[in-house]
């Protein structure tokens, strides 16, 4: 890039940079388009960071309920980006509304999808999505499901698919603990209704698992702890289930489980099975609307399970245990697996949707 060029100067909106799998996309995103050398803003409109960001962080959650958003619209014509992307939930149609023709106009916007629960995104007001369609650049996808269902729901047609990326960070945790002496399979999440993990629980006590002593453990925070807590003691198996809180870096705990289990509800494009496979680690998933899928191909590199059948998941994690060939196989071929989900290849999905020039990595 000479010198005479202007790097292009993009402002990327969220909510928070911490707690969830889209808030770690967020960062992740940042940080990938601060290493094509554009010159990136983060801006959260809530005072919740964990997770870190490339370029300049804009914290706005410092302000008060309404001023934040008046400071958004403040900073974003101060700097005249070339291009804003949304990665904030849009439920509320009115506040939608604000930021289509008030606090983004003038400005080629993005809005990013990452739940197939699509009123999360576009809200429930057919209205307010034809605007969204009318007034964004694009609309970006995290799957090819959830792109499909845009189409067939919407009639809208020219969105592009951009998976997330497998995380670099692999550093080894610095947690103590992270060296548990017993076999285990894990979950992780926010510990709230969608993710489900009291059927989680319900399920593993039924399995082999428990007689076999291949322990449960339960990483992360949220609103149900303390009813899961309780569900564990009054358990047979309690002693060989662990809800262990939320962890920094839970990269050891998956290297060292037998494999991940997702019981979600629905998800987009789950974080939580791309850096299992990526650590090696095989995964038991239900066959979410969205997501799963496009990362496990069953019996090859985990197992699929009917979406939201626990009897086929019991099913699955006795076979899993007790089918030490099939186990191997599937160990086998993680990695190689979601290789086509490296940070350089999403980083140029992006760069080529932006229409940003490589080269830019060589200033």
């Amino acid at each position: 890039m000479s010198k005479q060029e202007k790097k292009p100067k993009i402002a990327i909106v969220g909510y928070k940079l911490a707690q969830g799998g889209q808030e770690r996309v967020f960062s992740t995103v940042s940080m990938l388009l601060d290493d094509a050398s554009c010159d990136v803003h983060v801006i959260v409109l809530e005072d919740a960071i964990e997770y870190p960001s490339g370029g300049t962080l804009v914290n706005l959650g410092l302000h008060s309920k309404f001023r934040k958003y008046f400071q958004l619209k403040k900073y974003l014509k101060a700097n005249q980006f070339d291009l804003v992307i949304d990665f904030r939930y849009r439920l509320n149609p009115f506040m939608e509304l604000l930021f289509l023709h008030y606090i983004y106009a003038g400005f080629s916007t993005i809005y990013t999808i990452h739940s197939s629960k699509l009123e999360l995104y576009f809200t429930k007001s057919q209205y307010v999505t034809n605007q969204i369609f009318k007034k964004v650049k694009t609309i970006v996808s995290v799957s090819t499901a959830m792109n499909e269902k845009i189409i067939h729901t919407y009639q809208f047609h020219t969105g592009v698919v951009i998976p997330n990326s497998i995380s670099g960070n692999t550093a080894i945790s610095a947690d103590t603990d992270v060296q548990l002496h017993y076999k285990y399979c894990i979950a992780l999440g926010r510990l709230v209704a969608l993710k489900q993990f009291d059927k989680l629980i319900e399920t593993y006590c039924q399995s082999d698992l428990p007689e076999k002593e291949i322990h449960l453990v339960i990483l992360g925070e949220g609103e149900e702890k303390i009813r899961l807590q309780e569900q564990i003691t009054n358990t047979k198996n309690a002693d060989f289930i662990h809800l262990l809180g939320f962890k920094e870096n839970t990269s050891e705990f998956v290297k060292n489980s037998e494999f991940v289990v997702l019981t979600s509800q629905y998800e987009g494009f789950p974080m939580v099975i791309l850096e299992a496979l990526s650590f090696g680690t095989p995964v038991i998933s239900f066959d979410c609307e969205t997501g799963p899928s496009e990362m496990i191909v069953n019996k090859f590199n985990g197992l699929l399970v009917e979406n939201q059948n626990f009897e086929a998941l019991k099913k699955a994690l006795n076979r899993m245990t007790a089918d030490k060939e099939l186990y191997e196989f599937c160990k086998k071929n993680t990695t190689n697996s979601v290789a086509k989900f490296s940070e350089k290849k999403i980083q140029k999905k992006w760069l080529d949707l932006l229409n940003i020039n490589t080269n830019y990595n060589e200033y």
